[in-house]
């Protein structure tokens, strides 16, 4: 009786090591997982028809609040070429308020990046646009947007094809980028299977998978493009 007590007793100790020390149950850093039952949860994915609305509603903000105020500045710019601008707005009780306004790469001539972002920076300076019931969860929101020096002379009809436009491709930009003109993705997220990180247009400005086989997390809402055209839409000046 006393021998097999103590067997008993010995291998409950190795099943609770077991339990206690099994890598395989051991929560990783950086993994999101349910407090009710352990079981990981990806970060939501955006859907892919909100490119191009997402898209419009940023230049409905561009071309109505932006725009009329930036004309006579931006005309002052030399040379021809293009500007990307990275945007920052905050969360500010369902609206997104700018924070500031960054220069990105550009073809323009050397010197003619920071008159154009100052002309940017101050058209822009105070404003805000409206948030979808989807983004109220997110804090920040990083608009990538690719300006053209000067503005084309068909911009009234290159801005009313652009509020037009549908959803036509995979969301990721194709071979005419996130507006047309070849503007670049820089915004990600979630793989359907939630195990992997993609590159769209309009998504999360973070997102990664902690370890083989976990779940993605994405935070940050994100979009890609430029004021004359959508995801998509292949607009010829």
């Amino acid at each position: 009786m006393k021998r097999t007590s103590l067997m008993i007793v010995i291998l409950g100790f190795f099943g609770v090591g077991t339990l206690l020390f099994d890598p395989g149950q051991a929560q990783r850093p950086g993994s999101q997982t349910s407090g009710v039952t352990g079981r990981q949860v990806a970060s939501p994915r955006l859907a892919l028809e909100k490119t191009v609305p997402t898209q419009q509603r940023i230049n409905r903000y561009f071309h109505g609040d932006i725009v009329p105020k930036l004309k006579n500045c931006w005309s002052g710019v030399q040379g021809k070429g293009k500007i990307e601008l990275r945007y920052t707005y905050t969360n500010s009780g369902g609206r997104w308020v700018l924070d500031r306004v960054e220069g990105g790469t550009s073809t323009l001539p050397r010197g003619q990046e920071a008159v154009a972002l100052k002309c940017m920076q101050d058209a822009t300076r105070g404003t805000s646009f409206s948030m979808d019931s989807g983004e109220s969860s997110q804090s920040t929101f990083e608009v990538n947007w690719t300006w053209p020096v000067p503005f084309p002379t068909n911009a009234d009809k290159l801005t009313s094809t652009m509020f037009a436009a549908r959803l036509n491709n995979s969301g990721g930009g194709g071979t005419g980028g996130c507006d047309g003109q070849g503007t670049k993705a820089k915004c990600y997220n979630c793989s359907k299977d939630g195990h992997a990180c993609e590159t769209v247009c309009v998504g999360y400005k973070t997102c990664a998978v902690s370890y083989p086989g976990a779940l993605c997390g994405a935070s940050g809402s994100c979009a890609s493009g430029g004021p004359f055209g959508v995801s998509g839409g292949l607009i010829m000046y």
